[in-house]
């Protein structure tokens, strides 16, 4: 069933300047059952613009831009998974039983579909026609889009861990990947071997989830990054939720520096800024020429998440549903608040900002 919001509704019930197109219940989530967490992948065709994304109800949904439900493909298990468009057409999404699928999003059939060694909820990476996949086990696979496989890497498996994890960077014939257990690995993006690899959690002593120390965002590459006056070059970021910022040298994964930050999402590139949201509530900006801080505000109570960039604009969003419009300054323009708590990025389209939350709802707002 489509929610639609009229201009009126909106202005009458939120801020003017972000309106609610449409709400859709994508997973039909019976009460106390799990939280949804599956985001979608954008597909442009030359009719139409797609969402394509699983569900906990074992459906592969594919929603156009007005919020219309156009088919739907069975899959065996639920999915909280991210989803990936690949050059081929096919859209790749994991469910929670460790397989992994190739949808036709417009055909409506799978393709394919490949059974892991664990369960998939973090997103599929984009390497070339093909793409790799990094499971809850800290295995990191690179299969073809035909879904052969052509290597796999072993990482360490954690005996604690989060439910969500990081998804691995490609970076030319490089790939940068942060394990649950805390180590950062750099691998050959041809044949999958080790380049190096660092642990980061070595002060990890939590016994709870509440207080564990995860890599949730993906990695940040800058080709130079100014500390103390002094220009150092290929600096892998590598954020920490309940953690540490940690900047490493990509060549040799030696550390530069860490600064105690929580952070749920990777930074933003926008002009000659670099934009962060912690989970603090503070946004921060820094010039990417200089190393130094233009300014920090606190925008709300909880964790952020993002900011993505539409229309010039930053957006953000945070646990409690909140989400809001910021200029380049910092100055908040625009508020709404969408049902449900909010676990994973905004995904951006052509036609607007597209939000998912953990009660199963995807939000379209502009």
């Amino acid at each position: 069933m489509i929610t639609q919001f009229s201009p009126v509704d909106a202005i009458a019930a939120q801020s003017p300047e972000i309106h609610q197109v449409w709400s859709v219940d994508v997973d039909q989530r019976p009460p106390n059952a799990p939280i949804a967490l599956s985001t979608p992948a954008v597909v442009n065709t030359a009719d139409d613009t797609l969402l394509v994304l699983a569900a906990r109800d074992k459906f592969v949904h594919v929603y156009n831009l007005e919020g219309d439900d156009v088919r739907r493909i069975a899959i065996e298990a639920p999915s909280d998974s991210g989803a990936l468009l690949l050059s081929n057409g096919l859209v790749v999404v994991g469910d929670i039983d460790g397989r992994i699928y190739g949808i036709d999003p417009i055909a409506g059939v799978v393709a394919w579909q490949v059974q892991l060694t664990a369960s998939f909820t973090n997103t599929p990476v984009a390497l070339g026609d093909d793409f790799l996949v990094q499971t809850n086990d800290n295995f990191i696979y690179y299969f073809t889009a035909a879904g052969e496989k052509k290597w796999s890497y072993a990482g360490q498996n954690s005996v604690l861990s989060l439910y969500l994890s990081s998804t691995p960077l490609v970076a030319g014939n490089r790939i940068f990947a942060v394990q649950s257990n805390g180590d950062c690995v750099a691998l050959k993006a041809d044949s999958g071997d080790l380049l190096w690899k660092r642990q980061l959690l070595m002060s990890n002593n939590s016994s709870v989830l509440t207080e564990m120390k995860a890599p949730l965002a993906t990695p940040l590459l800058l080709d130079t990054l100014n500390m103390n006056g002094e220009s150092v070059s290929d600096v892998l970021l590598v954020p920490f939720y309940q953690g540490e910022l940690h900047a490493l040298s990509a060549s040799d994964g030696s550390e530069l520096f860490s600064v105690p930050t929580s952070i749920k999402s990777s930074p933003l590139l926008w002009g000659g800024m670099m934009y962060l949201a912690d989970s603090e509530g503070y946004i921060h900006a820094y010039h990417r020429d200089k190393g130094l801080r233009a300014w920090s505000k606190k925008i709300s109570s909880t964790e952020l998440l993002g900011p993505v960039l539409w229309q010039e604009r930053l957006w953000v969003a945070d646990k409690q549903g909140n989400v809001l419009v910021l200029n380049a300054d910092g100055e908040v323009q625009a508020q709404t608040t969408v049902v449900g708590r909010i676990a994973r990025l905004p995904q951006v389209t052509t036609e607007g900002v597209v939000i998912r939350t953990e009660r199963g709802v995807m939000v379209k707002v502009q």
